[in-house]
């Protein structure tokens, strides 16, 4: 990790991120109603600063005119496709995979070499977790296209969530000396966070939030990743400020937002922090929130509204499941706390066996605990600490395995590093950290 991110001079321009910005989408509309059949990239940064941009729903709504009065024009198709992915990430509507899928596979049919429909197809296999499909995707487009920056970021994520790190710390240094903007320091920052280097991710992502535009969701959730950063590390006040800023920039952003409820739940306002997610929930119910709401019912006596949650984030990854998701590891982890350890067992294995990442590692460990499989937790937990990342539910969890396999000291070791790193990692689990940390300190 040492010769990656030399942070070099940044580029203030529009990007794309995962999904194209709002922004990024109605450059492309409004560049090819204007100047026809060209390719989206070459006409983004001419046509960003328009005064009056559509909303999201207008541009698909126009794209999808464009397209139908043009069938055989393949950008038209690759630029809907697109469209459509952004509007998942903003509605969370996970329908609209298919309708992507279907313009851009139109697009492809139309012209197997469209890159922008390339691009498309990566980020939708990354946004279906299907990471293998991912990286050839994006390995296609680079071969098309090697200066094609979007195409290195989707093989940086495809090779992070299959565990091959050293890949894609090599696909991130080509991406940040290719194009040093947000979409690469955001990249280098979570590789560093990875890599137990704490500090060095917040200075990466410090650099994403200042290369954005302001007022651009890709900026807003680029900002709202530096308040995780803060939270994660404990430190509450900044933060709050990481996620106040990105809401003065894009009011109402649902994932700041929680952030900031998270930040008030743990300094004990939990009625205004129950308030927020509610409020939040009912506008968009991503099952992070959820849980969220769910742990603090559960912490103030409501266990039949806790369970209310639970069981609708049930609902909602069958829904993104039955849209193409793979969710298995999403779920491994929640049915480990809240369901059948056999049932998460199954999930976990499946899905380490598809992406074998710390995190897959991790869950399969954590599932494999619950389920009463010590050794094979204990093996699994070995492959999930290998970056040294510091993660205070990682640590936590590694604890619990050794406290349970009697080797006091080390879960005395693990429990303390994740109550130093961050109380407040879980508003449950931390709790049940500081009762085992006092009876191995018991033990000892």
């Amino acid at each position: 990790m040492q010769t990656l991110m030399t942070l070099r001079p940044m580029e203030r321009r529009i990007f794309y991120l995962l999904f194209l910005s709002a922004a990024a989408l109605i450059a492309v509309l409004a560049g090819r109603l204007l100047a026809g059949p060209v390719e989206s990239a070459a006409i983004v940064e001419r046509t960003a600063r328009t005064a009056l941009a559509p909303t999201l729903d207008e541009t698909i709504a126009r794209l999808r005119a464009a397209a139908q009065a043009d069938p055989t024009h393949a950008g038209a198709h690759a630029a809907l496709g697109l469209a459509l992915l952004q509007q998942v990430r903003e509605t969370a509507d996970p329908a609209l995979y298919g309708q992507a899928e279907v313009a851009l596979n139109e697009a492809l049919r139309l012209d197997a070499g469209q890159l922008d429909a390339l691009i498309g197809q990566g980020q939708l296999a990354l946004a279906r977790h299907d990471f293998r499909a991912a990286l050839e995707w994006g390995q296609q487009a680079r071969a098309l296209m090697p200066y094609r920056a979007e195409a290195l970021g989707i093989l940086v994520d495809a090779h992070v969530e299959l565990g091959e790190y050293e890949a894609a710390v090599a696909s991130a240094q080509a991406l940040v000396d290719l194009r040093p903007d947000l979409a690469s320091y955001s990249r280098v920052a979570y590789l560093r966070e990875l890599h137990g280097d704490t500090a060095g991710a917040i200075t990466a992502m410090q650099a994403a939030v200042s290369a954005g535009p302001p007022g651009g969701e890709p900026t807003a959730w680029t900002g709202t990743q530096l308040g995780h950063l803060y939270f994660n590390s404990g430190d509450l006040d900044q933060a709050e400020a990481a996620y106040s800023a990105a809401l003065a920039g894009r009011p109402d952003y649902p994932y700041a937002r929680a952030g900031l409820a998270r930040v008030w739940a743990a300094r004990g306002r939990t009625d205004a922090a129950i308030d927020a997610l509610e409020s939040l929930v009912a506008v968009l119910p991503l099952p992070e929130f959820l849980n969220t709401l769910g742990q603090l019912y559960a912490g103030t006596g409501r266990p039949e509204l806790a369970e209310q949650q639970y069981d609708l984030i049930r609902v909602i990854q069958q829904l993104n499941a039955e849209a193409g998701q793979n969710v298995d590891l999403e779920l491994a982890l929640f049915e480990a706390d809240h369901g059948d350890p056999a049932v998460a067992l199954d999930m976990a294995r499946l899905a380490y066996d598809l992406r074998p990442s710390i995190h897959a590692a991790d869950a399969l460990a954590w599932a494999s605990y619950r389920a009463g499989d010590l050794a094979a937790a204990d093996e699994a937990m070995r492959a999930a600490l290998r970056l040294n990342t510091q993660d205070a539910q990682l640590l936590y969890h590694a604890g619990m395995i050794a406290a349970t396999l009697g080797r006091s000291a080390e879960a005395s070791d693990y429990l303390t590093r994740a109550l130093q790193l961050n109380p407040y990692f879980d508003f449950v689990q931390a709790e049940e950290a500081r009762a085992t940390l006092a009876l191995t300190a018991a033990n000892q």
